[in-house]
């Protein structure tokens, strides 16, 4: 059986007319399925929960935005039960992107119904003092978590998206961010055996795919099936030379700056100075000065294509 978690506001309301298109070509097939709608009253985890729960061995598709996906991991139980996938219906698309997921609606679909390959994904999760929040494209502390926080609710996102050009939010929110970054003195420890100081640091992205923020491949050789996640580290530079930066992180040239470091690593404990900014798939996780990330010891069955 296929159970949809339907986030119908992604994307300005993008969300609700990707699905009516899906759900013409399973009636045209003939696919039995039940459809469940994401709301501020019921999230996507809550219904994931119940579905995974209740109805495992299933499949679950999430039509939305890279955080309907956050939302949907973060409630699924019996991981080894449930294959999973995805419709893109967001603005940013990092996952289908980091995956080669299809991006159109029906070619998705058929990929659902008709699947040729299905890769075991590994999952992360970010520890803080008060809560775990999973995440399946990235987490980050620092400027690219502020990136995040304020794209969240920005209006500026909400009328590009109506233009198809809402990647371009979290381009004209990391200029201004950039205006108010300040750097930040960092304890990092990698696999309980790596240690490192830092005394000027912008942010760190723990990265389990090569894509954040809208197309950003901050961690190039980043795979979702090895067991490791990358983590990008940006110290010790000026914010001129940072400007200079952001635009060659699109192909992933910015590895190549002096300050640019790159680590792979199974678990990371970070300490700041000062409480940051954290997000985990874009998603708010609070501002945090202790955080932890490691992998989920299960994979989630995700089918590419």
């Amino acid at each position: 059986m296929y159970y949809f978690i339907v986030n119908p506001s992604s994307s300005s309301g993008k969300g609700m007319k990707i699905w009516k298109t899906v759900e013409k070509q399973l009636h045209t097939e003939h696919v039995p399925y039940h459809v469940f709608f994401t709301s501020r009253h019921t999230p996507g985890s809550e219904l994931a929960k119940l579905i995974s729960s209740r109805h495992a061995p299933c499949t679950i598709v999430a039509v939305g935005g890279d955080g309907t996906v956050n939302e949907v991991i973060n409630g699924l139980t019996n991981f080894d039960k449930i294959r999973f996938g995805y419709i893109p219906s967001g603005s940013g698309n990092d996952l289908a992107a980091g995956l080669g997921l299809k991006t159109s609606p029906l070619a998705a679909l058929h990929a659902i119904l008709h699947p040729k390959c299905i890769r075991p994904i590994t999952i992360g999760c970010t520890h803080t003092p008060e809560k775990t929040y999973r995440f399946i494209v990235s987490s980050g502390i620092g400027y690219d978590a502020a990136v995040c926080h304020e794209a969240i609710n920005s209006g500026m996102k909400k009328l590009l998206n109506r233009f198809g050009l809402g990647r371009l939010t979290y381009l004209s929110i990391a200029l201004k961010q950039l205006i108010l970054l300040h750097s930040t003195p960092v304890s990092m420890l990698l696999d309980d055996r790596r240690q490192f100081e830092f005394d000027d640091i912008f942010f760190i992205a723990g990265m389990n795919l090569k894509y954040e923020g809208g197309g950003f491949k901050f961690c190039p050789d980043a795979d979702p099936c090895d067991d490791y996640l990358d983590l990008c580290l940006i110290e010790k530079m000026s914010k001129l030379r940072i400007l200079r930066l952001l635009p060659t992180a699109f192909k992933g040239d910015h590895v190549n700056f002096d300050g640019v470091h790159i680590y792979r690593c199974k678990k990371a404990v970070i300490r700041t100075a000062t409480p940051l900014a954290v997000h985990t798939d874009g998603e708010k996780a609070g501002f945090q000065w202790l955080i932890t990330w490691e992998l989920e010891p299960e994979k989630l069955s995700f089918i590419i294509s």
